[in-house]
């Protein structure tokens, strides 16, 4: 049962209004904003703070951006600010301390440990308006991966803002992220690599090292039939596994495979130089096609093993 509670229901349940100042008078109960109050003498919750935010601003109140995120578990920051969003037919003039409130013309709701709060669908949206792409890619990808929300209920959210400051992104990644691409590095490598660059697309793998603890997370693209990888390290930072690699390169070269490695940087910040050097491997090991320069300044444009494919 929540600790949190109001005067109306304080003295619905019997409690007088003697007893009550009495209460807080010797620290049984606290005071979080007028006329809510928390039955206990302890610190505050983060989530008791949250649910004690919506019950002072009134019926239709529910938590918002950062501070939904928190409640729905993909972040642990707990913003100190509280966000509330409120339907926009909503007149309240009454400021809280700490809290900063907004009404939206759009508002899908839902509860989690009773505290009401943005639909994640929603609640992603809205937080993506504050991010730079790397993080909004992330976040969305590892939501839909966990199952917390469907690629299909963020495109239906998305319809509803059609000015969205990051809309194209969102379309971008929801449509890796529905092609089963779960990580930054592994959607850029698709998008900035492969695509941009007319590359042919590989056909997507992934596996875990190690046993049950300590193990780090690979992403491969293979081309079974030019016997070509490429292995991108999908997370920033992982657990040395240099003897893994070396044993999976030498299993490589046994099948008379070659894998090219790749990791944060490359992908991310040398996408095009990736790019060169995984066209110049496929073109050694018969591939007809030809790699296309993104743009005047592009690795491929430059690469001199790539000149002879146009």
């Amino acid at each position: 049962m929540s600790p949190v509670t109001t005067r109306t229901e304080a003295l619905a349940g019997g409690v007088t209004i003697s007893r009550l100042r009495h209460l807080l008078a010797r620290g049984s109960w606290q005071r979080v904003f007028d006329g809510v109050f928390v039955t206990h003498g302890g610190p505050l919750t983060y989530r008791e703070r949250l649910e004690a935010a919506t019950r002072a601003r009134g019926p239709g109140a529910v938590v918002s951006l950062e501070c939904a995120l928190h409640l729905w578990g993909l972040t642990d920051r707990q913003p100190p600010v509280i966000t509330l969003a409120e339907p926009a037919g909503t007149h309240r003039t009454r400021a809280l301390p700490g809290v900063r409130a907004r009404r939206r013309r759009r508002l899908t709701t839902a509860r989690r440990y009773g505290i009401p709060v943005t639909a994640l669908p929603q609640t992603l949206l809205d937080v993506a308006a504050m991010m730079d792409a790397d993080a909004i890619i992330a976040r969305l990808t590892r939501a839909v991966a966990g199952r917390r929300v469907t690629v299909g209920q963020l495109r239906e959210e998305l319809a509803h803002h059609p000015r969205h400051p990051r809309r194209l992104l969102l379309e971008q990644v929801l449509t890796a992220a529905d092609e089963g691409l779960e990580s930054v590095a592994e959607v850029r490598y698709a998008r900035d690599v492969e695509r941009a660059h007319g590359l042919p697309r590989m056909q997507r793998q992934a596996a875990l090292d190690g046993g049950e603890r300590g193990r780090s997370r690979r992403l491969d693209f293979r081309d079974a039939e030019r016997g070509l990888g490429v292995e991108i390290d999908g997370e920033i930072f992982h657990r040395d596994r240099a003897h893994l690699d070396r044993g999976r390169d030498r299993e490589a070269a046994g099948r008379g495979d070659i894998i090219l490695r790749a990791g944060w940087f490359e992908v991310v910040e040398r996408p095009c130089q990736l790019a060169a050097d995984v066209a110049a491997a496929l073109l050694a090991r018969g591939w007809t096609g030809s790699p296309t320069p993104c743009s005047p300044a592009c690795a491929v444009r430059r690469d001199p093993r790539l000149r002879k494919a146009g």
